[in-house]
């Protein structure tokens, strides 16, 4: 059907048109950059959120206007950092996680001293300390979404490339989808916690709105032909499944719409011969063999230089490593964030890279195993319970997903790590309370206004003070600090 042309006036209307999507898009982000800059003087949580806001939503890529001169994330991050060293409350990075996190970037640094191009390696470093400030955004999932959708309404559109930074191409792109979709997922189930309870209308939009992006990203995983991505998203999908409380039900719900998906969705062209290479790989010889020797050369690398090569040197160090002549090109890329560590930061990174993985899922189920103390309040269990849940998923995601991708330094990745940390203080908090909470007193029964009030009634004792935000249980706690 061809598509109706309208007349325009003028060409001043037709430019003033043009640049009318993208000035509103300058003035949501200047009322959202400008109000939080002055809450972040007095709070610093508020600038931990517009840091983190910066660096999943990336603003300055979606604005009209170049304000990239002012550095806003540095000044965010100045003014983040600035109060602990003049108070002197410093971060406690006391945790197993943070300390790994900081043993990580040792070996970094270590690393540099046999680096080919080592001014590209302490750039890198200094990118990465920012990484260790930390708690999850859902700004990449708004992204993610909006992808997925203009894919659907296209009739299948193909995305050759993505966000700016880590996410920049296609297969970055896909697997820092997939790792955000497990915690769209969390962010859904516990926005009880953060919505007001009188506003009822805000918390069932605002969880419709998660859990519909959730299908919208894995339809942008597929628009983007990335055979890592779809294995990333099988593996995480596999792990949300296996550890969620209603593992069957939900097996069922995820079956049945990955069918009306395929039936309904119109699918880009040539998906599914993509995926078909998974089974002819040695046939693919510009993308899946040629993995397989870079990865020989980074092991080759690391038995050269045992402290590794430096950061994010790989691709200087290639020609040097590289035993087939050129056969592949030159100053190719690793194509593995776990072969990454191996070359640039050597044997020792690499068992600190694996450890802290381990470290974080051990975490992970010990938050799920305290979700099941007697005593603590339904909507604490389930935070403590999904939230785990979630970022299991989304590690395995990477594991997987990036095993075909050099992304070790992603937001995400590190950002998980400083989430499960968190979590695992706050889990512990939370259950020693409910220990040493007495009994609820027995529940007295409500009189007949009461009955039909739209209010919840509480029992006496501890159950007198609820955070009628918990969600559904009968019983409830103050909620913690």
């Amino acid at each position: 059907m061809r598509r109706r042309a309208f007349p325009i006036c003028s060409a001043a209307s037709a430019a003033a048109h043009e640049r009318d999507p993208s000035m509103l898009r300058t003035l949501i982000v200047l009322s959202i950059f400008v109000p939080g800059m002055l809450l972040s003087l007095k709070y610093r949580f508020v600038a931990l959120l517009l840091y983190l806001w910066f660096a999943f939503f990336r603003p300055l890529d979606w604005m009209w206007l170049d304000i990239s001169a002012l550095k806003p994330s540095l000044l965010v991050g100045i003014v983040l950092v600035v109060p602990s060293l003049l108070t002197g409350v410093m971060p406690n990075v006391t945790h197993p996680l943070s300390i790994g996190s900081l043993l990580f970037l040792a070996s970094s640094i270590v690393a540099q001293v046999n680096a080919v191009n080592a001014d590209v390696g302490w750039s890198w470093v200094d990118f990465y300390t920012r990484l260790v400030m930390a708690v999850m955004s859902g700004s990449f999932g708004f992204h993610a979404a909006k992808a997925g959708l203009a894919s659907m309404l296209g009739g299948g559109v193909r995305f050759f490339d993505g966000l700016s930074g880590a996410f920049v191409d296609n297969n970055g792109y896909a697997c820092g989808t997939v790792m955000i979709m497990p915690l769209l997922v969390a962010a859904g189930d516990n926005l009880d916690l953060v919505v007001p309870e009188n506003r009822p209308k805000l918390l069932l939009w605002g969880r419709r709105a998660f859990r519909l992006a959730v299908p919208l990203c894995a339809f942008t995983v597929v628009s983007t032909f990335s055979r890592g991505g779809f294995l990333g998203l099988a593996a995480a999908t596999l792990v949300y499944i296996a550890f969620h409380q209603k593992r069957v039900r939900l097996a069922l719900g995820v079956s049945a719409l990955a069918v009306l998906g395929l039936v309904f969705v119109p699918m880009p062209d040539g998906y599914a011969d993509r995926l078909n290479t998974l089974n002819s790989y040695e046939q693919d010889e510009g993308s899946a063999v040629s993995r397989f020797h870079f990865w020989q050369v980074a092991k080759a690398m690391a038995d050269a230089q045992p402290l590794g090569v430096g950061l994010r040197n790989y691709e200087y160090a290639y020609d040097d490593y590289d035993f087939s002549n050129g056969r592949f090109g030159h100053g190719r890329a690793v194509h593995s964030s776990h072969f990454q560590v191996l070359a640039e930061l050597g044997y020792p990174g690499l068992a600190i890279w694996l450890g802290q993985f381990a470290c974080a899922f051990l975490i992970a189920l010990r938050v799920r195993r305290r979700s099941w103390t007697a005593d603590l309040s339904p909507a604490s269990a389930r935070m403590m319970s999904t939230t785990a849940t979630a970022l299991m998923a989304s590690m395995t995601g990477f594991l997987v997903g990036g095993s075909f991708l050099g992304m070790a330094l992603n937001d995400v990745t590190w950002l998980t790590f400083a989430i499960l940390a968190a979590l695992d203080r706050v889990s512990a908090d939370l259950c020693a309370e409910a220990k040493r909470q007495p009994a609820p007193a027995p529940v007295v029964a409500a009189p007949l206004e009461d009955f039909w009030s739209t209010r919840p009634v509480y029992a006496r004792g501890r159950a007198a003070l609820p955070d009628n935000r918990l969600g559904e249980g009968g019983s409830a706690s103050r909620r913690p600090a």
